[in-house]
């Protein structure tokens, strides 16, 4: 589990609310994994996690723009890789089924982008907040 900590914070209330909905979406998958539950989890859960990370990105964007952000193109960067994992991820269990190999490589993957993601770019945005 990954417990919210202010280090995780941005700055933005809007931007550290949308992160504690990802840090809830990776312990509640985390969880089901846990209770043998992890396939039928990602199954109906992943769609949402598309929908939030085109949602959330764009925000968080927009954010790192208005704030100008020196930090934004590596931002949306990493925004577009975190895309591109998540369609090879999709593609995967929609050519092979879900195992679970799968679920712990998106648990591992998801993880690491809210820890190091978080903490390596996002906070930077705090900076630049006009006051």
């Amino acid at each position: 589990m990954i417990q919210w900590e202010e280090r995780y914070a941005t700055g933005v209330d809007s931007v550290d609310r949308q992160h504690r909905m990802l840090f809830e979406f990776f312990n509640d998958f985390e969880e089901c994994i846990k209770t043998g539950h992890g396939e039928h989890y990602l199954e109906t859960s992943f769609p949402l996690l598309e929908a939030y990370a085109k949602a959330h990105f764009s925000f968080e964007e927009d954010c790192f723009k208005q704030h100008q952000c020196p930090y934004a193109q590596q931002n949306k960067d990493a925004h577009q890789a975190f895309v591109l994992k998540v369609q090879e991820v999709k593609n995967k269990f929609n050519a092979q089924g879900i195992s679970d190999e799968l679920l712990n490589q998106v648990h591992d993957f998801l993880e690491k982008w809210i820890t190091e993601h978080i903490i390596g770019v996002d906070i930077h945005l705090k900076s630049y907040i006009k006051k």
